[in-house]
């Protein structure tokens, strides 16, 4: 019966078992923990859950890039990046971070180690000290809260948007995100699976979810139209892969920083509202914000 329980979902997508596991491991760990940045001659180094070596470059943002254009062609040049990083040989990890700032904006590009300089940026380390809010030569300690982390800066509160399936067609994905008010900081995290293995990878869930539904069709069980449409994701994903295109792990994640907790409430709620209204479902990460601090970093050192 216990174990029943713990499978009954709750309406933030997580079962009560997760919910128990979530709060003993919260219960039982330590509330501080510390993130460094260090650079040297070869990148940056940032050391929180684990150590990742990357570098960093910064957007040459030129004014409205919606009214030159430039918006598509950079676009459309990361995805070129990333192709050619699937082809190339081992899992790499990307991210771009973009602060919000009331003077305006500026985006950051991670890369491994030993990646040229694509085209449109140029290279800035100091950037990642400001995406980040650390200092260099300081470690940033963290004082873990149940919906929150603690710095010296201020309360931080670390969301993850898990669910894209309700963004209309054709409708930029994190674009209300952007517009919301505060101190907001959008880092969105990629995994360039290898081409073999990224192969491989498909091939195997195109074939699990043929099976899945033969047997189902046998049984006399019709599939639903949700079914239908990720069995056509799938496919659609196998032939691109196919093609040449690298497969991707994606995560993106929301950091809301405010001088008070009052203001971080605030900042958090409109934040949550704005991807309500662009179709998103994000996940507060009640009693993981010290590991979802870590994971939203520049270089991924908890993936």
């Amino acid at each position: 019966m216990a174990l029943l329980v713990c499978t009954v979902p709750t309406k933030d997508g997580q079962t009560i078992g997760e919910h128990v596991a979530i709060s003993a491991r919260y219960l039982l760990r330590s509330r501080w923990s510390s993130t460094e940045l260090v650079e040297d001659t070869e990148g940056l180094e940032i050391q929180a859950r684990g150590r990742a070596r990357f570098r960093a470059f910064q957007l040459d943002h030129r004014g409205r890039l919606d009214l030159s254009g430039r918006d598509a062609t950079l676009a459309h040049g990361l995805a070129a990046l990333v192709d050619g990083i699937g082809a190339s040989g081992p899992s790499r990890h990307v991210s771009v971070h973009v602060q919000s700032l009331e003077a305006g904006a500026a985006t950051l590009l991670s890369m491994p180690n030993g990646s040229t300089k694509p085209e449109g940026w140029f290279a800035n380390s100091r950037l990642a000290y400001d995406v980040t809010a650390m200092t260099p030569h300081r470690r940033t300690v963290l004082l873990e809260r149940w919906r929150y982390v603690r710095t010296a800066e201020g309360p931080v509160a670390v969301l993850r948007i898990r669910d894209f399936s309700a963004t209309p067609t054709g409708r930029a994905l994190l674009e209300r995100l952007q517009l919301s008010n505060g101190q907001l900081t959008l880092a969105l995290h990629v995994d360039v699976v290898a081409g073999s293995r990224a192969k491989h990878v498909v091939e195997r869930a195109v074939h699990r979810s043929r099976s899945d539904g033969a047997a189902s069709l046998a049984a006399g069980f019709r599939r639903t139209a949700r079914v239908e449409g990720h069995f056509e994701r799938l496919a659609q994903r196998e032939a691109l892969v196919a093609s040449g295109r690298a497969l991707l792990r994606i995560a993106v994640f929301a950091t809301v920083r405010g001088d008070s907790y009052d203001e971080l409430r605030a900042s958090v709620d409109e934040v949550k509202r704005a991807a309500h209204d662009s179709g998103l479902r994000c996940d507060r990460g009640a009693g993981r914000q010290t590991e979802w601090y870590c994971f939203q970093l520049p270089g991924g050192p908890g993936w």
